[in-house]
């Protein structure tokens, strides 16, 4: 059988967190880059496979067996937040949050 690698987004920290973006501060809310290589690098060492940034969250991708060892619980659902209360004080920092991706919402399914 099988595994199907599961999947998240890592929502990474901003530098400078600003309440009304604007074109001007945009930049500012960018995560640092020695915050994004560290980030990277933490969860590649776990056995992730860590995809470029888009936008401000890294995708991992990677087996249940990585993400209980890492986030210090087995994955029973595939939705909502990770804890990240097992993270080390470096990582979390640089961290908002670890989620797993909505499904679809395809909208009705019978007529």
């Amino acid at each position: 059988m099988t595994r199907i690698p599961l999947l998240s987004h890592v929502i990474l920290a901003p530098q400078t967190p600003t309440p009304r973006p604007t074109a001007s501060t945009v930049a500012a809310m960018l995560p640092a880059p020695e915050h994004v290589a560290r980030v990277r690098a933490f969860f590649a060492e776990r056995g992730f496979e860590v995809d470029e940034m888009q936008g401000l969250s890294l995708t991992l991708t990677g087996p249940r067996s990585a993400y209980a060892e890492t986030f210090g619980e087995p994955v029973v659902t595939e939705t909502g937040e990770l804890p990240l209360g097992r993270l080390p004080h470096e990582i979390a920092q640089c961290v908002d949050a670890v989620v797993f991706p909505e499904p679809p919402d395809f909208g009705p399914t019978s007529h």
